[in-house]
């Protein structure tokens, strides 16, 4: 639907009628509150309404109900905009719309959000839109997170340092949180989101074993493994554990034994500069892989190479890549080597 500007009217007015709506509304369902209320049901409450609050002001005739697709769900004089919640619950918390925004539309200048809480008893609030979203959180892709009750200058958008007017108008917001939010992991977490090209995505919404991915599927990722976490050829206990969030946020796959797919089974013989030496089964692992790593080094992006290494890319990333090597184990460097000119 494509909205025309009309005259200006100010958001105090907008406000006052969001408050003679509520108010209405509040009238309403504290003598009968319809059985079995849903989402779409509660937004056709607000809009009429909001229709009938209108009348004698300078936003009657001038109230729009979007659809199923838009957002926000109501939109008054082109300009202001409500997006209707809603929770069985007796928390002031929901999971909100899309980072992306895809389908906002133009003319919308202030959202405000409308709120219905159904809990022990209704009550219903209503608040400037940004002001009450307190984070991010992940379906098929980040959306925001709802909260009521939110203490002033404690949105996502303060905490990234962003206004919202801005921050929605990126070219590629999710990034941005992206490298909020990968600023803040503790060692070991990874990022449970798709990167920014999620709304083109399909992604299945099933965790499954590792032992069940293709064998195609299962050699990508050791080889992406040995190239981005060089640090499971040393000897810390805890270096699969960036693998194993790697493997759950690219791959949807977990695994009990995820050690086992890198160094199970006995020593192996190779040849080591024409000498064969028996080496353990992760390294044999490297030799076989070596040219594969060779190959696959170089199609992975380099700010994912630089995130992952911790490191500028100011080099060939095979060099980059062996220099961190060498510092979990010297010798594995040589067993690449060897393995791409066998």
């Amino acid at each position: 639907m494509i909205f025309v500007n009309q005259d200006r009217v100010s958001e105090d007015s907008f406000v006052s009628l969001l408050e003679a709506t509520k108010v209405n509304i509040d009238n309403s369902f504290a003598k009968n509150i319809p059985n079995g209320i849903n989402g779409i049901g509660f937004e056709s409450v607000v809009y009429n309404e909001m229709l009938h609050a209108s009348k004698h002001t300078d936003f009657h005739g001038h109230i729009e109900q979007t659809g199923l697709l838009s957002f926000p769900d109501i939109v008054a004089r082109k300009l202001y905009g409500v997006e209707v919640k809603m929770t069985i619950g007796d928390k002031w918390v929901s999971t909100g719309n899309s980072v992306l925004e895809t389908t906002r539309i133009d003319s919308v200048e202030t959202i405000y959000m409308f709120f219905g809480k159904f809990g022990k008893s209704f009550e219903a609030r209503y608040r400037k839109y940004q002001d009450c979203l307190s984070d991010v959180g992940v379906t098929h892709s980040p959306r925001y997170k709802i909260d009521m009750n939110l203490a002033d200058g404690n949105s996502i958008f303060h905490k990234i340092g962003v206004p919202y007017d801005e921050f929605r108008k990126e070219a590629a917001p999710i990034q941005r949180l992206k490298n909020y939010y990968r600023e803040r992991l503790k060692k070991g977490e990874e990022l449970w989101w798709i990167d920014p090209t999620a709304e083109e995505t399909t992604v299945s919404p099933i965790i499954k074993p590792f032992r069940l991915l293709s064998e195609e599927l299962k050699n990508e990722y050791i080889s992406k493994c040995m190239i981005l976490f060089p640090e499971i050829f040393g000897k810390s206990r805890t270096k699969f554990e960036r693998a194993a969030g790697y493997l759950i946020a690219n791959y949807n796959a977990v695994s009990s034994n995820l050690r086992d797919n890198f160094t199970s089974g006995g020593k192996m013989q190779i040849n080591i500069d024409g000498k064969p030496q028996l080496v353990e089964r992760i390294l044999y692992n490297l030799f076989l892989r070596s040219t594969d790593i060779a190959d696959t080094i170089n199609t992975i992006p380099h700010s994912e190479l630089a995130y992952y290494w911790d490191t500028e890319i100011n080099n060939e990333p095979i060099i980059i890549w062996q220099e961190l090597l060498s510092q979990h184990l010297d010798f594995a460097v040589a067993v690449f080597n060897n393995g791409l000119i066998q």
